[in-house]
């Protein structure tokens, strides 16, 4: 099975606005935000020893792995998936200072498959020199030249401010005789400067994950730094 360039798969919906009143400390986010996603979605504190304390949400079934951790959980719920042969691997081999930062392994809400959501951290982004119109651009002819379809390359708005969004298919032959589909957003930090960005990896007809991935990155906060004092 053919591999992709990892840093550039992993790497990369509208959310709602933040406002002065958003709770500051990550506790008092993930709270807010368990509250806003309702019954049958969890939110939790990723203390991230490098990058700092983000928030992710995930469906109360999913299996959670950060960097560091373990990846017993998600390799027992995604066994004999495609999924799994091809990102469980990876997950073994990343080490404390590798750009993929957390996934969301969710092997129930659609039958016979898996959607998984994940956090990067990119302190070396070339894209981060660049403006958003820019990135998008840039971004899109990054994964072309792996010869991946681009389905849209565009900038969105995401907590009102502007980031880039990626979609492009995965073949079938790359992914364990699966096609998928990957939405990435790109959101650059600057204190300190990085690219974080939020993907989520699911089948090839993106109608059937659309609702699942919103509400994936309807729950996920950077750390307060990176959206500034006011987030």
């Amino acid at each position: 099975m053919r591999r992709l360039d990892l840093v550039a798969l992993s790497v990369g919906l509208v959310v709602a606005g933040c406002t002065a009143g958003t709770p500051a400390s990550p506790e008092e986010r993930s709270r807010a935000v368990a509250e806003q996603l309702g019954d049958g979605w969890d939110a939790e504190v990723v203390d991230d020893p490098r990058d700092g304390s983000f928030v992710l949400a995930r469906p109360t079934h999913a299996a959670v792995w950060t960097v560091g951790a373990p990846v017993d959980e998600v390799a027992d719920l995604t066994r004999d998936t495609a999924w799994g042969g091809f990102w469980v691997p990876a997950l073994r081999s990343a080490t404390a200072d590798s750009n993929i930062r957390a996934v969301v392994a969710d092997a129930a809400t659609l039958p016979d498959t898996v959607v998984s959501w994940q956090v990067n951290v990119n302190r070396d982004d070339p894209g981060l020199a660049l403006g958003m119109e820019e990135l998008a651009v840039d971004l899109r002819d990054r994964f072309a030249a792996q010869g991946l379809e681009v389905n849209e390359a565009r900038v969105v708005s995401w907590r009102d401010r502007d980031v880039a969004l990626v979609a492009f298919t995965v073949p079938a032959e790359v992914f364990g005789d699966e096609a998928r589909y990957v939405r990435q957003w790109f959101i650059p930090a600057s204190s300190p400067e990085a690219m974080w960005s939020f993907s989520c990896d699911a089948p090839a007809d993106p109608e059937l994950s659309a609702e699942l991935c919103r509400t994936g990155l309807d729950g996920f906060r950077v750390p307060v730094p990176s959206e500034g004092s006011t987030t």
